[in-house]
């Protein structure tokens, strides 16, 4: 027995030299937000901080980390006479026991409201009841016998007395009922702000080893969720000649429970929630699809008609979108002060490309947009106009922008300025295929555009077991403006889905035709207070016991 007990230390003690007790020694370490890289979704945040550590094993806590953080993206590099031993992601359960004193005020007012609700709730119940047996009794009375008049006035007085009272009652608590829902709403929503807003309280807790007193320093690099940016440009313009200057920003917003103050940002071009895995192509097998039944059918189109209704209102076209009105008068564009974009430097990395602020920016945790200024381009401009009698009979001032695909822009919406005044909203697409943006900057009342159907060319002919009509229209541009003024004209002919429906006579008066489209274009030049037509002319031939579509 001696012996066992002999071998059994000798074997606990080897077992505690090859495996030492894991320290104990833990010292809080206060960190900063040095850096941030914001993407277009998400943010890498670098904290850096510096202490003292006594020799041995010493556990560094980080506390205040935001609650959504990526722990498998925490990244610590040490500097200074330490040796890094492991680094581990907590979630600080016991810091949430204290509530701040503003969001236990707001708690308790929320629970104030949900009282009173409950207790008008509970009084309108009582009372619809009372009301409900109140109308099932009121026929008690005329089914006794021997009941007097007197008696029976004094009970048809009581329920309508009564009854009254008890409608005037449920409509003063329906009163309160509105109001006090409407102030629970509002602090159901203040609470929610609140605690979104509360300082975060995880941690990184970070194992060094030093064999003497050492000065360390951590630099703790980690990926958050609730943060990103959205371009924004503003575009302005003189309307006759001259560059467009764009000014590229940038709209931040975080809501990571951890302000941003004075940080060196990073505005990156990548989506980190896209993820890195390439798409895998898997076989496309083709298959015989069985006729559909007419119920089938009908509900098909409806589906088609509903979904195509919400790309319709969910699409915008992205290279040229129209804006609305502007002021004629040209004002001198006067120069702009100095920005922060002035001190942003692009780098283009191996899959995107990155802003570097080059002055600290502060974002606070709040959720809301906090515009910074990325940078200022002169783009090459040439101005015309364009019309679309047909469906506006309008001219649009166009801008045609060039040499822009080394400014690492991203679709955004964008703001018009024309000649100091803002004329609207447009859509910047700088991932379309062609070297020119297209730019929308409004409505030229200067040119009178009118399209009238020519009255010659209206014939309806029928011919053996076919139908001939003929189309003829006359697009006048008149320009009041003091200088001449460059027009591209778009009008079109029908296309034909059929060999029963053909077109003849096709007279486009010098337009060129895209026939995929059916698009007849026009480079019209119009001298001042000039006036110039053009015409388009065709006939469409179809069966004459057929009823054809789209004329």
């Amino acid at each position: 027995m001696t012996l066992i007990r002999v071998g059994l230390g000798l074997l606990v003690s080897c077992f505690w030299l090859v495996f030492p007790v894991s320290a104990q020694k833990q010292e809080m370490m206060n960190t900063q937000v040095k850096a941030v890289t914001v993407f277009l979704n998400r943010a890498q945040v670098t904290n850096t901080g510096r202490t003292s550590v006594e020799p041995g094993v010493t556990e560094l806590v980080l506390e205040g980390l935001p609650a959504q953080l990526d722990e498998h993206s925490v990244q610590v590099n040490p500097t200074g006479s330490v040796t890094l031993l492991s680094v581990r992601y907590e979630r600080n359960f016991l810091q949430n026991a204290t509530k701040p004193r503003e969001l236990q005020r707001l708690e308790d007012s929320l629970q104030s409201y949900n009282g009173r609700i409950r207790t008008l709730t509970d009084q309108r119940e009582v009372l619809e009841k009372e009301e409900a047996l109140l109308q099932a009794n009121q026929n008690l009375g005329g089914s006794q016998t021997g009941l007097t008049a007197a008696r029976l006035k004094e009970v048809a007085d009581y329920y309508r007395t009564r009854l009254l009272a008890i409608r005037k009652e449920i409509q003063a608590v329906d009163l309160q009922l509105v109001f006090l829902r409407e102030r629970q709403d509002q602090f159901n929503n203040q609470v929610n702000q609140t605690r979104q807003n509360q300082k975060a309280n995880n941690r990184v807790i970070v194992a060094v080893q030093a064999q003497s007193r050492a000065q360390v320093g951590l630099e703790v690099t980690y990926l958050v969720l609730n943060a990103g940016w959205e371009p924004i440009y503003d575009l302005r313009a003189s309307g006759n000649q001259g560059p467009v200057q764009l000014q590229y920003k940038a709209n931040v917003r975080q809501n990571t429970g951890v302000n941003w103050d004075n940080v060196q940002l990073t505005l990156a071009t990548t989506n980190p929630a896209e993820g890195a895995q390439k798409p895998d192509l898997f076989p496309q097998q083709l298959g015989i699809v069985q006729p559909k039944s007419i119920s089938d059918m009908l509900q098909g189109r409806a589906a088609g008609v509903q979904v195509s209704r919400s790309k319709r209102d969910d699409s915008r076209e992205l290279g040229e979108v129209a804006v609305t009105g502007y002021a004629v008068e040209e004002k001198p564009m006067a120069a702009a002060s100095a920005s922060i974009s002035e001190f942003t430097k692009a780098v283009v990395t191996t899959l995107a490309a990155e802003f570097k602020i080059g002055i600290p920016f502060s974002v606070p945790s709040d959720g809301k947009p906090h515009t910074v200024d990325i940078q200022q381009h002169s783009l090459t401009t040439s101005y015309a106009h364009t019309v679309v009698p047909k469906l506006d009979p309008t001219a649009f001032l166009v801008a045609y922008l060039t040499n822009w695909e080394n400014l690492k822009l991203l679709p955004g919406e964008a703001n018009v300025f024309l000649a100091g005044t803002f004329t609207g909203k447009s859509f910047l697409n700088p991932e379309q295929t062609r070297d020119t943006l297209t730019l929308s900057l409004g409505r030229d009342q200067n040119v009178v555009v009118q399209r009238e159907r020519l009255k010659d060319y209206q014939k309806r002919s029928t011919l053996g077991s076919n139908i001939k009509e003929q189309f003829g229209y006359e697009i006048s541009l008149r320009n009041t403006k003091a200088q001449p003024v460059t027009i591209t004209l778009e009008d079109q002919i029908p296309m034909s889905t059929t060999s029963e429906i053909e077109l003849e006579d096709v007279d486009l008066n010098g337009g060129k035709l895209d026939k995929d489209s059916g698009k007849v274009t026009w480079q019209v030049s119009v001298k001042p207070n000039e006036t110039v037509k053009r015409t388009l002319r065709y006939v469409v031939k179809y069966p004459k016991n057929k009823q054809v579509s789209g004329l």
